[in-house]
């Protein structure tokens, strides 16, 4: 029994390894571009598709707060492997919170240029 345990313990971390290992290797050959990121759309009768691209205050904070919090629980699962971690209620709130405020800021930007348009 204790070496099946084992077995399937590297075998989950051999098969998580690999996907760590080929995202990685996508990323700095350039299989996976990162290249606007942080941008959003906005509404712009301009160009050809009616959309344009800009920084995203938004989608910068909600990245770097998501990413904070998978952090966060990764380490503490790390620290305790035999249960799963809970979450603070701040934390999650936070995390909502975040959430909210990149997808009002979508909103906005693309409820903008209808109304925009509609008055012109």
């Amino acid at each position: 029994m204790r070496f099946l345990v084992a077995a399937a313990y590297w075998q989950t971390v051999i098969l998580l390894g690999g996907f760590f290992a080929v995202v990685l290797w996508k990323l700095f050959t350039g299989g996976i571009s990162l290249n606007g990121l942080l941008d959003g759309d906005v509404r712009d009768p301009n160009s050809a598709d009616g959309f344009s691209s800009e920084a995203s205050a938004g989608r910068a904070q909600s990245i770097i707060l998501t990413l904070f919090v998978a952090l966060w629980y990764l380490l503490q699962v790390i620290h305790n492997p035999k249960e799963f971690p809970r979450l603070p209620n701040t934390m999650v709130g936070v995390l909502a919170g975040s959430q909210v405020l990149y997808l009002g800021g979508k909103a906005r930007a693309m409820l903008s240029g209808q109304l925009r348009n509609l008055f012109k």
